[in-house]
């Protein structure tokens, strides 16, 4: 008989609690926000993802690098503006970049532009999407947390990846940066999306055996209070000059670690875990 126990889920319970996650954020986001985003979330913020593609100093990116080889072809599923896409294009033969926000497209373009990067396709599409390519591998970087149906997307992943899936995750969901500060503002606990334990956990009980690596660490960093203050309303859907954003305004600077360099971190770092596996039938 199949298994309902904690340490032994059934694929079906694994995605349901996944699902349940998302669901009671969302829920408690529609019940607690005040602001309410145009249809490109990323629109306010897209600048933020800009990266130079020739770094060396991100482990996430070498660690992908490691992994990659020169005459293969990569898709980055929710690419953004191309930290990581651009960043491996010098190392695979191809790099099909998916990207359903504007926004992020416009950064992708002008970064790609700048430094000349040719082999490089990007598809204005939400995944899954009808016609997806088959590639060699396929990866995603912080894009699943908040994906309710996620057997589809990882189904679309695997079928579209010949012989690597990868992806990057946190081992709590960015949002879990503001959980202490959300839970003062709103009067309640936070309803944490899953991350990358869930994950795992979820792989393993779909019959997957991947391989995870602990390849660095995540800071929240921000130039400034006044930023990181921003960045608090826009996380818990404050808007400026209400009485909860005079909360945030009270709250913050307690729960901020100021650095040598003059910027702020919000929390303690989080670790970035790499996550591969073969996809079934490779």
């Amino acid at each position: 008989m199949p298994s309902n126990h904690v340490l032994r889920p059934t694929s079906r319970a694994a995605l349901e609690d996944w699902r349940d996650l998302v669901l009671a954020n969302n829920e408690q986001v529609e019940r607690t926000q005040e602001r309410v985003d145009g249809s490109d979330f990323y629109q306010p913020i897209a600048s933020f993802f800009r990266a130079d593609p020739t770094r060396r100093d991100d482990p996430t990116l070498e660690a992908l690098r490691a992994i990659a080889r020169p005459d293969e072809t990569w898709l980055d599923v929710g690419a953004g503006g191309g930290r990581y896409a651009l960043g491996l294009a010098s190392s695979v033969a191809r790099m099909i970049a998916v990207e359903p926000s504007e926004a992020m497209r416009e950064v992708f373009e002008a970064v790609r532009a700048e430094h000349g990067i040719e082999n490089v396709e990007l598809v204005p599409e939400r995944w899954p999407f009808e016609g997806a390519p088959e590639v060699d591998v396929v990866m995603f970087t912080h894009v699943s947390y908040d994906i309710a149906e996620i057997g589809p997307f990882l189904d679309a992943v695997e079928g579209s990846a010949r012989r690597r899936c990868v992806c990057a995750l946190l081992e709590r969901s960015p949002g879990s940066a503001f959980a202490e500060l959300g839970a003062a503002v709103h009067g309640e606990p936070p309803a944490l999306l899953p991350g990358l334990p869930e994950f795992v956990a979820l792989l393993m009980a779909r019959g997957v055996m991947p391989e995870v690596a602990i390849v660095g660490e995540r800071p929240f960093l921000f130039d400034s209070m006044e930023e990181a203050e921003r960045a608090a309303r826009r996380r818990l859907w404050v808007n400026e000059g209400t009485p909860k954003a005079e909360r945030i305004a009270e709250l913050l600077p307690s729960l901020l670690r100021p650095l040598a360099d003059g910027s702020v971190a919000v929390g303690e770092s989080l670790a970035v875990g790499l996550v591969s596996w073969q996809p079934a039938g490779s």
